[in-house]
């Protein structure tokens, strides 16, 4: 049995080492570096543009090969609001202080135009395959780049890292939650809830945007009204707790100032994790989207990452205002605080154990018992619909992969995909915390740094297409129609075909102007 207990922690070990070597500081200058520049290039168009972001959602724009931009819309806030959203800001507390929480919020305002770089690119390149459209970095990889080989190893890279890797966050807050409230074993979780997400997976891109556009505004607008009336009873320390926050970040605060670049390395680190920008995980989503230029996609789906700011801004602000958080020293053995606002807390810090209990804590300050019960259903939803989105980043990099092969063989291993999600989240319902942590960690930094960097090299094109969407708009057009052949842009043929009608009309009026 000692050696067995040797064996995991070992492997614990080697995992967690891994996760650090991963998002060391040439990481997180290239996230900052490409959002900070893509900000400046776009004119931060992530914030000049907000109401008609939301003016874009509602666009009545269906077709037999896509769905709506709001239905794509909650797909992407689907996977951007899960378990980093509540979990994952708790980590970054532990390891990062209150500071995190500002560096999460400042990442994530610049990562936006990331998310409308990679958004924007996949609905240039995206095809249609099998009645459905698909998009995905891998994509802009092949038809954009031209580097073939790369593309099938991102994709291969995307089926490993996004449906397998990045589930165990979720899969073990989820158990975790539910055994934390209701003392459930973690398996029964595993099962029951594998099960649920074999059901919903069955119905392709079309049920899970259904399901995502019905269940992340209910969910998400249900956490916000608690997190608020938290605050609200708690209104008096706002003021203290962001002063907290602020000085932390910088390191200026007595007690966390010596945390200043772990504050910045797990802000950035769990921004990106939960927002996803950068990684390529929404484009498949976004791509999907029927829309008549691809500036449209890329406007909506950098406003998902407001929505995921603000979710874990609030859950930060309620455990710090209730004190049920834990920030370990830099030399990850000794405590700087250990919270009172929870008998648990003493508990979590003497196993380093930092996650959903924290928020459950806080919440059951305003509703005793009950509080940890609601915040367990919403993770539960949170997750579940997160994990919908990553097994179609999954199935969409499948069909990329197998794209000569028979549609026999394709529907075959997406059958096999599909039976594949329970047993997966059921490996990481029932395993150790820190290791399903650090191995969702991992794969979400071996995409970014593929993904960015692909960015980075493709960004003229990518701010060609932005400033003729913007042009558009100026001009007085409603609704931009995108034109490839106008900007110079090749391979991405289907758009000549979705505004083939548009396109022949605008060239009648230049003519007849002329």
């Amino acid at each position: 049995m000692e050696e067995k207990g040797e064996m995991i922690m070992n492997y614990e070990e080697v995992i967690v080492a891994l996760d650090g070597y991963m998002w060391a500081l040439p990481l997180i200058l290239l996230i900052f570096g490409a959002a900070t520049y893509f900000s400046i290039r776009f004119k931060f168009i992530q914030l000049r543009s907000l109401k008609h972001q939301i003016q874009l959602l509602f666009k009545d724009n269906d077709s037999d090969y896509g769905i709506k931009p709001i239905e794509a819309f909650c797909t992407v806030v689907a996977y951007r609001v899960g378990t980093a959203n509540i979990a994952g800001v708790c980590v970054a507390i532990l390891w990062g202080g209150p500071g995190a929480i500002i560096w999460m919020v400042i990442c994530s305002i610049l990562g936006a135009a990331i998310s409308y770089a990679e958004c924007a690119l996949g609905q240039v390149y995206k095809i249609k395959k099998d009645g459905e459209y698909r998009g995905g970095s891998y994509y802009y990889l092949e038809r954009g780049l031209r580097m073939k080989h790369l593309a099938k190893f991102f994709a291969l890279l995307t089926i490993i890292c996004v449906p397998i890797l990045t589930v165990g966050p979720h899969a073990n807050s989820i158990a975790l939650a539910f055994h934390t409230t209701t003392s459930v074993p973690n398996w029964i979780t595993g099962l029951v809830v594998g099960l649920l997400l074999l059901t919903v997976v069955f119905g392709g891109i079309k049920r899970i945007g259904k399901f995502s556009t019905i269940v992340v505004p209910i969910m998400t607008g249900i956490y916000l009204l608690l997190t608020f009336m938290i605050i609200t009873m708690n209104i008096e320390s706002v003021p203290s707790v962001v002063s907290t926050m602020i000085s932390s970040a910088f390191g200026e605060n007595a007690l966390y100032g010596a945390l200043f670049g772990q504050a910045i390395i797990w802000g950035v680190k769990r921004s990106v994790n939960s927002s996803g920008a950068g990684m390529g995980e929404a484009v498949p989503s976004a791509a999907a989207a029927e829309v008549a230029h691809p500036g449209a996609t890329g406007l909506v789906n950098s406003m998902s990452v407001f929505i995921d700011v603000l979710v874990c801004f609030c859950t930060g602000l309620i455990v710090l205002m209730t004190d049920t958080f834990n920030v370990l020293a830099k030399d990850a053995v000794t405590y700087l605080h250990i919270g009172e606002g929870s008998e648990i807390m003493t508990e979590m810090a003497e196993k380093n154990v930092a996650g959903i209990p924290w928020t459950q804590a806080a919440a059951n300050s305003l509703i005793p018992e009950f509080g940890s019960i609601i915040i367990a259903i919403c993770l539960l939803f949170f997750a579940f619909t997160t994990l919908l989105s990553y097994y179609y980043q999954g199935e969409t990099a499948l069909v990329y992969l197998l794209d000569k092969s028979s549609s026999k063989v394709r529907k075959s291993a997406i059958l096999v995909l599909r039976l594949a999600m329970p047993f997966i989240f059921f490996f990481f319902a029932t395993s150790t915390s820190s290791a399903s942590w650090a191995i969702g960690s991992i794969g979400v930094g071996i995409m970014v740094w593929t993904n960015v960097i692909v960015l980075l090299i493709k960004s003229p094109e990518i701010i060609k297409v932005q400033k003729d969407y913007a042009a558009q708009r100026k001009a007085g057009i409603e609704e931009p129609v995108f034109n490839p052949q106008k900007l110079g842009i090749q391979n991405a043929d289907v758009w000549m075909e979705i505004n083939e009608n548009k396109i022949a009309r605008s060239s009648g009026d230049i003519r007849q102007s002329v």
